[in-house]
């Protein structure tokens, strides 16, 4: 962004800020306090005036001045135990990409397939969905796509459109793949640590999954579907462009184990109740954090991991889940939280209520589409949940709508960075993708919201 339009940006706010304080003097001290804060860190995340993590830390700096928290206490959320699980996670898909381990998987699935357009184009999605799981959406999109561009290479001239197939298929499931887990994206990480952080209610690595993974599976098998009835491929066969799969080396070997141990020990920190009884035991009790921070000493002292590799670890995701958990605390301190929330009850009396949660779904997508998913989440998480206690809306489905439908943005290239990926190829319209992204938009909220109102509240 060039200075001259940053200097315009930031006066803006500032003059946004500053009339917005001086014109709400009917509020308290907290409240006005906490409209200062979110006011501007809502508007620095959506314009990008400035770096979204250097927003992040003027979250703990600004709580002090207005006199919500103590420093320590607003510090507290930048190592919360969901920050702990997202450092363990990110450090385990490091380790994975160092070691191939991730293209060695991915042309595994694609060696075992048949060469007929729809079954390859499925396999590459699903292969990506699942490494989006555990890694971050943009690595598992750029590892794929680079696989998916050897088959592009080979079939574009004789069917342009199968292209644009593959090249969307990779990027919108690497987006759904994310949130089937707490590590797979920041934003579900994000409202479990909210739901901790203001209703002390612990989600836990497998509860998540209860919630994300259907959603991940219906959406890989609908985005296929769709793709293939927008595009209309004609080409009747791909030749095989996949690496050659030899025996796992080593190192890949003792990765492996890492990884299955890491998502055993995830899985099983606190079973559901049917399966306990059915099992005759409860979990192991360790939190995920604690788990992944043990997955981290062990990555460095196998030498896996060693210090340069920490320059690869995502530490922007991490300051912005901190500062979105400290901001989601000052606001509730704040007491600005209530006001919102009430104040919208009030307003729109019983029909709100009714449709509280289709509103949320709708709410939150709308809101990732202008600003980053993490920073929107960042801003409705405190706002959904204290609406569902005052609604009695079940909160915990609130947070998860509003984790789940922040992150389903497949309509523009700068929504996510698997779509400006998928659109930096050249083999993809913008148009082409509105077409289809507003479509999947529509379709995973409104599956968002037929789970939250049916299946969701038989886990919650």
């Amino acid at each position: 962004m060039r200075w001259r339009r940053r200097i315009w940006i930031l006066l803006i706010i500032g003059v946004i800020v500053l009339a917005s304080y001086l014109l709400t003097g009917e509020l308290t001290p907290k409240e006005r306090g906490g409209l200062v804060i979110l006011l501007l860190t809502a508007s620095l995340w959506i314009s990008e005036a400035i770096p979204l993590p250097a927003t992040s830390l003027l979250v703990p700096f600004l709580q002090p001045l207005f006199g919500l928290q103590s420093f320590s206490s607003a510090l507290e959320p930048f190592f919360a135990p969901v920050v702990a699980l997202l450092l363990g996670g990110f450090l385990l898909a490091k380790a994975v990409e160092k070691h191939d381990l991730d293209e060695y998987l991915a042309n595994l699935v694609l060696s075992k397939v048949r060469a007929k357009p729809r079954i390859v184009v499925l396999a590459l999605m699903s292969a990506t969905a699942f490494l989006s799981m555990w890694m971050s959406n943009t690595a598992s999109a750029a590892l794929m796509l680079t696989i998916a561009l050897r088959l592009v290479a080979a079939i574009e001239e004789r069917d342009p459109n199968l292209s644009k197939v593959i090249v969307l298929g990779v990027a919108y499931s690497s987006t759904v793949g994310g949130i089937a887990t707490l590590v797979g994206t920041p934003t579900c990480a994000l409202a479990a640590g909210a739901l901790r952080d203001l209703l002390g209610y612990e989600l836990t690595f497998l509860g998540w999954s209860l919630y994300g993974l259907p959603i991940t599976v219906a959406m890989i098998l609908i985005i296929w579907l769709l793709l293939f009835a927008l595009f209309r491929p004609r080409i009747g066969e791909i030749p095989r462009a996949v690496k050659r799969v030899g025996p796992l080396k080593r190192r890949q070997k003792l990765t492996l184990v890492i990884f299955l141990a890491a998502v055993l020990l995830w899985s099983s920190e606190r079973l559901p109740e049917p399966l306990a009884e059915l099992v005759g035991w409860r979990g192991h009790g360790l939190s995920s954090g604690m788990v992944s921070l043990l997955v981290a000493v062990v990555l460095f002292s196998t030498e896996l991991l060693e210090g340069p590799d920490l320059s690869g670890v995502n530490w922007g995701a991490l300051l912005l889940i901190g500062g979105g958990l400290s901001l989601g605390s000052a606001l509730e301190v704040s007491g600005l939280t209530r006001l919102i929330s009430g104040g919208l009850v009030h307003l729109t009396k019983e029909a709100f209520v009714g449709a509280i949660i289709p509103l949320t779904a709708f709410s939150a997508i709308t809101l990732s589409i202008v600003a980053s998913n993490t920073a929107s989440a960042s801003i409705f998480l405190p706002i959904a949940i204290d609406l569902g206690t005052i609604t009695g809306t079940n909160p915990v489905i609130l947070a998860v709508v509003v984790g789940i439908c922040s992150s389903l943005d497949f309509m523009l290239p700068v929504g996510t960075p698997p779509n400006a990926i998928a659109y930096s190829t050249g083999k993809v319209t913008m148009g082409e993708m509105i077409r289809a992204g507003v479509l999947l938009d529509i379709i995973g909220c409104v599956l968002t919201v037929i789970l939250a109102l049916s299946l969701w509240p038989l886990i919650a």
